[in-house]
């Protein structure tokens, strides 16, 4: 048998990955056979085990391949970002927080998929480092962000991942659980509110007026 180069492995590996994926998100992981993923993938049964061990294994591996695009997707998103807790810089986080979560759909479908079926073994790291992570990519702009006012003492990368985190639940159910305007208004209006809510609080401040 011919040795195969690189770039037809990497084909290879690419069409079964996508085959697994299209089967995962639509019947389930324990819900897919092997089979169905060779005969998807137009390969045979041999030919797939060379490219994964199991199909945990290759399941794992689709995650790791999203979760590096997902990540470069918000590197890009909060590179630009300037004063972080100001409405404007919200409203465009919000903005690229919704094109992520909906040009990518089955790559929070398999993470819902992971909770349901892996009590979320390969997600929950993900969530864990959301902080950590807003820490690394945003430094110096978290503090100078709580510097808009009379900051109360959370840690500004903890709020700014609560932040982020709403906004992403907010498009999640918009786009996977079929709620449009869940919160009873339109998209844009519901999302000024959250920035509100967010950055004044639910109570003015004695003497404050609107």
């Amino acid at each position: 048998m011919p040795k195969l180069g690189a770039q037809e492995m990497d084909h290879n590996q690419r069409k079964i990955e996508s085959a697994a994926l299209s089967l995962f998100t639509h019947k389930g992981f324990h819900g897919t056979t092997v089979r169905e993923i060779g005969d998807k993938a137009g390969v045979s049964m041999g030919k797939l085990y060379i490219y994964c061990s199991s199909k945990e294994e290759l399941y794992n591996r689709i995650v790791q391949r999203y979760q590096k695009q997902i990540d470069e997707l918000r590197r890009q998103v909060l590179s630009s970002t300037t004063g972080v807790f100001d409405p404007p810089e919200l409203r465009r986080l919000a903005k690229g927080i919704r094109q992520i979560v909906y040009d990518h759909p089955d790559y929070w479908r398999l993470m819902y998929l992971d909770v349901i079926e892996f009590d979320n073994r390969h997600f929950a790291h993900t969530l864990r480092s959301l902080s950590g992570e807003m820490k690394q990519h945003l430094g110096n702009r978290l503090k100078k962000g709580t510097l808009r006012g009379a900051w109360k003492g959370i840690d500004p990368a903890f709020a700014y991942a609560v932040i982020y985190l709403q906004f992403f639940t907010y498009y999640v159910i918009e786009k996977l659980f079929g709620g449009k305007q869940h919160l009873g208004m339109p998209d844009d209006r519901a999302i000024e509110m959250l920035i509100k809510l967010m950055t004044e609080g639910l109570w003015r401040k004695k003497g404050q007026r609107f």
